[in-house]
């Protein structure tokens, strides 16, 4: 036998198997069984305080999906797939998840099986799984999709972020990505995980939240571009919509692994995807030492990771300026390309220029100078809003006509607001 590496090994298998492969392990020289694990906190317990090497899994496992495989890759797990020599479903499922190596119990070949994740490790694994499910998904999304992901443009993800207190981020989400939508196809997705709203901005029902549709496919492992632009809600013509998760309390279903993968896929068609997210992009201080238990800002830490540019809205006011001030700051140690923008402008809320007077105190208590400014249309909005459309006419001009320019600020190629309107009138 070639020398290797001592594996340590924690187990989550089906008790049909378990015994099984249990004494198979024995057998091999350089594994020791170091713990079977009752369920997948266990798990990823085990592999998060360095204790295991390899973690065996059976995909029928109780709670097994593929967000626990991810996360046992990012806790430096290798994972090896335990399946029944008559179970062609299980065999399936784990070339799904695009694991490295599977073992059929009974084959004799649980040595060779070992020797092949010791010589790759959980760094490349993940690698060479990441790259085994893009490939799959260009293979299975058909020839439209395949020649769309090759020929489509470098794509731009833009994440609007708000403090608590309503500054109008979601309205801001939704009217960018429309205004982005003319520079090429654009995907907005409600990453929200505490008030999502985008579906009800776009007058979408949201009885089946296509965030959470695309995670139970992430789970499955069987995601792929085609089955992310089918659930993806068409708002209009190169503007489609991922609406969130409906009841805040289904927010431990959408994790980051979620997002990632969704983020990865769209990247692929998508010329423009926007991120609305919740207010809150720091930890609860009480899960800081539990690293296994899901967190609700997890998402949002993702979306921050893979973002270009990131839209910061101040609203227009003395409480929601101070609650800018407490809570940008975070934002910017997490990103470098923070866009602050100055939303529901209106000058009697500040006693003066609403552009002027709230630059000044973001220049003053924070060093930065807003790129656009969104002024307050409320009224217009109420009215859109119980239209179940997005702003329009006259007296939503001058908010399209600033989103306009901000979506211009953040490189995509629109006309003025003013242009396209006699543009408009001269074709009639």
């Amino acid at each position: 036998m070639t020398t290797m590496t001592v594996c340590t090994v924690a187990t989550a298998i089906s008790a049909r198997l378990e015994a099984r492969f249990a004494e198979e392990l024995a057998s091999v020289e350089d594994a020791t069984l170091v713990r079977r694990c009752a369920d997948v906190t266990e798990l990823l317990s085990a592999a998060e305080s360095g204790a295991v090497t390899v973690a065996a899994i059976s995909p029928d496992f109780p709670g097994m999906n593929g967000s626990v495989v991810a996360e046992l890759t990012v806790r430096g797990a290798s994972v090896l797939g335990v399946v029944s020599a008559t179970s062609a479903l299980d065999a399936r499922q784990c070339e799904a998840w695009s694991l490295r190596r599977t073992h059929v119990v009974g084959s004799g070949e649980l040595e060779q099986a070992f020797e092949t994740l010791a010589h790759t490790g959980p760094a490349e694994h993940e690698l060479a799984s990441a790259a085994e499910q893009a490939e799959t998904s260009l293979a299975t999304d058909g020839p439209d999709d395949g020649a769309a992901a090759a020929s489509s443009p470098t794509s731009t993800t833009v994440v609007v972020w708000g403090p608590p207190g309503a500054p109008g981020r979601t309205t801001c989400a939704t009217h960018l990505a429309q205004a982005l939508s003319e520079s090429g196809p654009t995907l907005l997705v409600d990453a929200d995980t505490v008030a999502p709203s985008c579906s009800a901005h776009l007058g979408l029902l949201d009885e089946a939240p296509g965030v959470l549709a695309a995670a139970r496919l992430v789970d499955a492992g069987t995601l792929n571009l085609h089955q992310l632009r089918s659930i993806a809600a068409h708002v209009t013509p190169g503007f489609d919509v991922l609406t969130g998760i409906g009841h805040s309390g289904r927010w431990h279903e959408l994790t980051r692994f979620h997002l990632g993968r969704v983020l990865d896929l769209a990247a692929q068609h998508y010329r423009w995807v926007v991120i609305d997210v919740a207010a809150e992009v720091e930890a609860d201080e009480s899960l800081l030492f539990d690293t296994v238990a899901p967190s609700r800002v997890g998402v949002s830490s993702e979306a921050f990771a893979r973002a270009d540019h990131v839209v910061a809205l101040a609203g227009c006011d003395p409480v929601s300026l101070q609650r800018f001030v407490q809570h940008a700051p975070a934002i910017i140690d997490l990103h470098d390309d923070v866009r602050v923008v100055v939303s529901k402008a209106r000058e009697r809320a500040v006693g003066g220029s609403a552009s002027s007077v709230v630059a000044d105190a973001l220049e003053r208590f924070l060093g930065v100078r807003p790129v656009a400014v969104l002024p307050d249309v409320r009224d217009a909005l109420d009215a859109a809003m119980l239209r179940g459309t997005l702003l329009e006419g006259a007296d939503g001009a001058p908010y399209l006509a600033a989103v306009r320019d901000l979506a211009s600020e953040l490189g995509a190629d629109v006309a003025p607001h003013a242009t396209r309107r006699r543009r408009a009138w001269r074709r009639r």
